[in-house]
């Protein structure tokens, strides 16, 4: 009889301390893509990348035709000459208005109009300096070049068409750090926590598993899946996870242990 007490103890003991794996499936996301538009409207006359390609920050993606962009700026630069001739012309007016005015040989009324039509070529000489600023903004974006590391996964472009400002022309995604979107049932979420370590894998290489933490919990279902969302992220330098790989994933979850570690 005593030694039927002592082993029941022993298992409760183990009872009270064992863990379970709580298993999930799930895709792997990727966490950075960047859509790559057009800021002017042309012609493009480069574009060689294909889906698949890597590219680097700074890699030129394509280059839209440039000429009529450096005529603009021809344009604006000798309109930005002209209204400043007319400034140093109104300039000089008042500056003599003002001397005659002060001697009382000029009514204040010409030496107001004098005032206003200095005032109105110094605004015009603005605006054709923001003119001038625009059109070389302009030329510089008819080099299109990639502002991240990633890879082109939609080319939305061909050689010799034309854009619109605002069309898309690719969308390039970083996988150096994936996002891991797992799915737990109503059963599974109250044994998952977040900071919780995870264990996961590729269904298509199951032997290259890799740990980290579940970074959030979902609190409300899905009901395409009927599962609550459980996210994961996994660093990736060496892009062996791909985004839309089915992910499995497994972690310990021992409850009497969790609530023993939350006592005081």
């Amino acid at each position: 009889m005593k030694h039927n007490l002592v082993a029941m103890g022993l298992i409760g003991a183990l009872l009270s301390t064992s863990s379970f794996a709580v298993e999930l499936i799930g895709h792997t996301r990727s966490k950075n893509m960047t859509n790559v538009v057009s800021e002017v409207s042309g012609t493009v006359e480069v574009s060689e990348l294909e889906t698949g390609a890597l590219v680097s920050v700074g890699s030129v993606l394509a280059n839209i035709k440039a000429q009529d962009f450096e005529l603009e700026i021809s344009k604006q630069e000798a309109n930005l000459a002209l209204v400043e001739a007319d400034l140093t012309i109104k300039q000089s007016l008042y500056n003599r208005y003002r001397e005659l005015r002060n001697k009382n040989s000029l009514s204040q009324n010409e030496l107001d109009i004098a005032a206003a039509d200095l005032g109105a070529a110094k605004a015009t000489v603005a605006l054709a300096q923001i003119e001038l600023q625009k059109a070389r903004l302009d030329l510089g974006y008819t080099r299109i070049s990639a502002d991240m590391n990633g890879y082109i996964v939609n080319r939305s472009v061909e050689d010799g068409a034309w854009v619109n400002q605002g069309d898309l022309l690719y969308q390039v995604v970083n996988i150096d750090v994936l996002n891991v979107r797992l799915l737990a049932s109503e059963y599974d979420i109250g044994k998952l926590r977040v900071g919780q370590q995870i264990e996961i894998w590729a269904e298509a290489n199951p032997e290259l598993k890799v740990r980290s933490s579940i970074k959030r919990i979902g609190v409300e279902l899905d009901p395409a899946t009927f599962a609550y969302p459980v996210e994961v992220e996994i660093n990736n330098p060496d892009h062996l996870f791909k985004p839309g790989m089915s992910i499995h994933a497994s972690t310990t979850s021992a409850d009497n242990l969790t609530a023993s570690n939350t006592q005081p």
